[in-house]
């Protein structure tokens, strides 16, 4: 297939999934397109899973380039990543037409998912990207998607290094770092946000905006149901919110202080605490529970194996970072409990 034509169909992809809201028959369709032409410029596939291998960073997990390849096929987290990201270029520029939009992307993998499928929206003088990524083989891998797409006038610089130290030599419009799990487990994006937001300007905007974590009590049953749910009368269905165990965005980077402690009702119809990520990419951009894999729910805590009055969470950065938690027996006692644990 010839250069054009590989323009054409990604240009086509990428406007359908700016504006086709929930229609995930279409949604699918465009990301599928976007993929089998990524991954035959590219070289690398999901199917490669196991055979390349990740990287292990004292904050966390970097995943490998075929996991990385993988994350496109989500097709609802691509879009609204995509969605968020096409908005805030817009905002920028028109506040600053004058100039191009520069954009920093930390953790392209080998496809850049989350920019290169924008860049034929634009002209060269209207944006501009510099990428990071710490596996060399991403970057070689997303170098021949560049080339071949003929999309080099928007490419500035090109980092590999480690976006939790990297050191920015010039100012950025837009920050962009999706590398994480569900709860915010394993990978380094809360490490990330910590070393980039406060590099960059005020005005500037990281993407994501914010990630939250919520605490509820659920019923297992009434989840399943809910789940397997086909009829035209739906389940009934209720969970307990417990509220909020942990967020992070450009005002709150100081983990180290972020201790939470949650009362535990007796409900004993509802013993099994989940926690719940909701990912705000940008403006009313989000994903939440259950449209991708970084926002599935995780069961945290089950009341019927040990009963709990309240339960104190804080999360651990290193290797493997995590959120961790502690029953504590009375409110009185918590912080001396929190601190005995940390």
């Amino acid at each position: 297939m010839d250069q054009t034509s590989d323009i054409s169909i990604v240009r086509n992809a990428v406007r359908t999934l700016l504006d086709c809201a929930d229609d995930f028959f279409i949604m699918k369709q465009s990301v599928d397109a976007l993929y089998n032409v990524f991954s035959r410029i590219a070289g690398v596939s999901p199917a490669q899973i196991g055979v390349d291998k990740d990287i292990i960073l004292p904050s966390g997990k970097a995943i490998s380039p075929s996991a990385a390849a993988h994350c496109l096929l989500e097709m609802k987290r691509t879009a609204v990543f995509l969605r968020g990201i096409h908005q805030s270029v817009l905002q920028k520029l028109n506040n600053r037409a004058d100039k191009p939009v520069r954009i920093l992307y930390a953790g392209t993998g080998p496809y850049g998912t989350l920019v290169i499928p924008l860049l034929p929206l634009f002209t060269p003088d209207k944006i501009q990207i510099d990428l990071l990524d710490i596996n060399p083989a991403s970057l070689e891998a997303l170098q021949k998607l560049i080339d071949e797409l003929q999309l080099n006038e928007y490419i500035g610089s090109v980092f590999c290094e480690d976006a939790t130290t990297f050191t920015l030599s010039r100012n950025y419009d837009i920050a962009i770092s999706e590398t994480m799990l569900a709860c915010l487990k394993s990978e380094p994006q809360v490490a990330v946000m910590q070393n980039i937001i406060p590099q960059l300007h005020p005005e500037a905007i990281f993407i994501p905006e914010e990630i939250r974590i919520d605490a509820a009590l659920t019923n297992p049953k009434m989840e399943q149901d809910r789940l397997l749910y086909y009829e035209n009368e739906a389940p009934p269905f209720r969970r307990i919110e417990l509220g909020n165990v942990f967020t992070v965005n450009k005002k709150t980077l100081d983990i180290d202080r972020m201790q939470k402690i949650i009362e535990i009702p007796d409900e004993k119809d509802f013993p099994v605490l989940k926690l719940f990520t909701t990912v705000k990419v940008f403006g009313d951009e989000l994903l939440s529970e259950n449209d991708s894999s970084i926002t599935l729910p995780v069961n945290f805590y089950d009341l019927r194996k040990k009963t709990a009055q309240h339960i104190v969470f804080w999360y651990v950065q290193g290797e493997k970072p995590y959120i961790e938690s502690r029953v504590v027996r009375t409110p009185a006692l918590y912080q001396t409990e929190i601190m005995n644990a940390l």
